[in-house]
């Protein structure tokens, strides 16, 4: 190993005062004093310092030193920035602070020089491991530059660059990127954010989204991100744009599906897929039980695959998030979750975690989550390729009294775009089992004047196939009870028995237990683990009969 020393300053926040000094050179001498004069004497003649973040915090404390002394300035190595490159996967590249026994006590500028020299060493190693032509892309693009040109200099790895970088580029990555991509002005203007873009595609079937600090240090990663693999071309020569916009593959890939639903004889739902590939806002009106879900699902997962994209579902139901998610999880479909208050603390602090590491596609929340600066938080970090409005019906015809919270939708929607900057709009789906003509008016009206968005609309017709009706007139509640008995024992097959007030579920559920049925109840105002476990109990048949109210979901 040449001769390098990993330097660490601990410095007071307010009043930005060093009053700490370690390090450590390659041969493991440790230095440890709060003298600048006796570390320069420590540095003398060495070619290389390091350390973790050093170009951005140590170094502008070390400069005037250097300058004061009349020394020359050895070459820098930040292993922050190479962290973020060569271990792509990784969230969060700080250094790791395991020889602290308590959060308040002091940093020890020894032990993080010591763990940057040892950070660097497996650096080395991963540089090392690399293809040969990932290398020489690497080194074209980050030779020259401050925060990489130290490390090919120590490593003396100064390969005769490639003459053609675009073309080298697109044969590294022709099934990863469009071969339209601009790639010369983004080797030219961005050549340190398409260098971690290329290091997150190289790795893409990781589980993290986009690291944290990049995208603080470098927030036109994401921007370069969808130049090369969100902006699809008209080449059919692009073998990617070919299949990652396709939504029929989309279909097969994710749900193994060879073709979409059709209703009476029109494919609706593959126009609604297809538009919403192609970034369009739409309202769909489809029918109950008639594959609106997998309308939404199937873009927000294609875009997920595409730039680790977050699809924003708004639910009013707890019951019909659980219900979606579960079935997702089925069928092994693992980045979506529900972040609702079914959840108990440590349930919600994962899926919490999950949506801010990047591993989450589709995050269903309720209205009133809106409200919330968690998941304020949580979407501001994240790229919101879409937000999709469940039941959107409650905008108008029962949104003033059942979820009052949907009419704050749009303004939440305008301040997050304003937050990112305001100057790409977030599309917005909505879909609804209502096929009213105000209603739809209604929700198109709400968007115009809150967003200024024009839906592209996709409306099945209003005949309901698979749902049939029966009115009964009884004079009293037993006679009721005693016809809702009939029909229970004349169908073998599972029961939702909806009531319209909580305390009748309950009377309903206990009468059908004592007399030999196996029933449960579910309404709004039962504890949250009461809920999970009831309708949990539903779905794997060990209850046959739900007795609920609409907080159960009417689909």
């Amino acid at each position: 190993m040449k001769d390098i020393t990993f330097v660490d300053l601990e410095v007071t926040l307010n009043t930005c005062r060093v009053v700490d000094i370690g390090a450590v050179r390659s041969d493991r001498t440790p230095f440890h004093e709060n003298s600048f004069d006796n570390l320069l004497l420590f540095l003398h003649q060495v070619p290389y310092i390091g350390g973790h973040n050093i170009l951005k915090h140590d170094l502008s404390y070390l400069k005037p030193q250097f300058e004061k002394a009349g020394c020359r300035q050895p070459k820098i190595i930040d292993t922050l920035y190479l962290s973020s490159l060569l271990f792509p996967e990784k969230l969060h590249h700080q250094l790791s602070k395991d020889d602290k026994l308590q959060a308040d006590k002091p940093n020890n500028p020894v032990n993080d020089s010591l763990k940057s020299l040892l950070l660097f060493e497996e650096e080395q190693n991963a540089f090392e491991r690399l293809d040969s032509m990932l290398k020489m892309i690497y080194y074209g693009l980050l030779h020259d530059t401050d925060e990489f040109g130290g490390f090919f200099d120590y490593i003396d790895y100064a390969p005769d660059i490639l003459d053609d970088l675009s073309g080298s580029i697109l044969e590294c990555f022709s099934k990863d990127i469009c071969i339209s991509s601009p790639l010369a002005e983004l080797i030219t203007s961005y050549p340190v954010e398409l260098a971690y873009g290329l290091s997150l595609i190289n790795c893409w079937n990781s589980s993290s989204g986009i690291p944290l600090w990049v995208l603080h240090n470098y927030p036109k990663v994401g921007w370069v991100m969808e130049r090369l693999r969100d902006t699809p071309c008209e080449n059919n020569e692009c073998a990617y744009c070919r299949g990652a916009f396709n939504g029929k593959e989309g279909l097969k890939y994710f749900f193994k599906y060879d073709s979409f639903r059709t209703y009476e004889g029109e494919d609706l739902q593959q126009k609604a897929v297809e538009a919403a590939i192609e970034g369009e806002s739409l309202l769909a009106v489809f029918p109950t039980g008639g594959g609106k879900s997998i309308t939404f699902q199937l873009p927000a997962l294609m875009s997920g695959k595409r730039i680790k994209g977050l699809t924003v579902v708004i639910s009013p139901l707890q019951s019909l998030m659980k219900d979606q998610v579960d079935n997702l999880w089925k069928n092994e479909i693992m980045d979506v979750v529900t972040i609702n208050g079914m959840l108990d603390p440590v349930e919600r602090a994962h899926a919490i975690q999950r949506v801010e590491e990047g591993s989450v596609s589709i995050l269903y929340i309720s209205p009133e989550s809106l409200r919330s600066k968690t998941i304020e938080r949580l979407l501001v970090g994240r790229k919101v390729v879409r937000f999709v409005i469940d039941e959107a019906h409650c905008f108008s015809a029962w949104g003033q009294d059942f979820r009052v919270d949907y009419l704050y939708i749009g303004d939440f929607i305008r301040l997050l775009q304003e937050q990112k900057g305001g100057k790409q709009a977030i599309p917005v789906s909505c879909f609804t089992a209502t096929a009213k003509q105000n209603v739809i008016q209604d929700i198109k009206d709400y968007f115009f004047e809150k967003l200024n968005i024009r839906f592209k609309t996709f409306c099945s017709g209003s005949t309901r196939k698979n749902l049939k009706y029966k009115v009964f007139k009884v004079e009293n509640e037993d006679e009721k009870y005693g016809l809702l008995r009939s029909i229970i024992e004349d169908h073998d097959c599972p029961a939702i028995v909806y009531v319209s007030r909580t305390r009748t579920a309950a009377k309903v559920a206990t009468r059908l237990q004592q007399d030999g049925f196996s029933a449960g109840t579910f309404h709004g105002k039962m504890e949250t683990r009461m809920k999970t476990s009831s309708q949990n109990d539903f779905i794997d048949n060990k209850i046959r009969i739900m007795v609920a109210t609409s907080a159960f979901g009417m689909a």
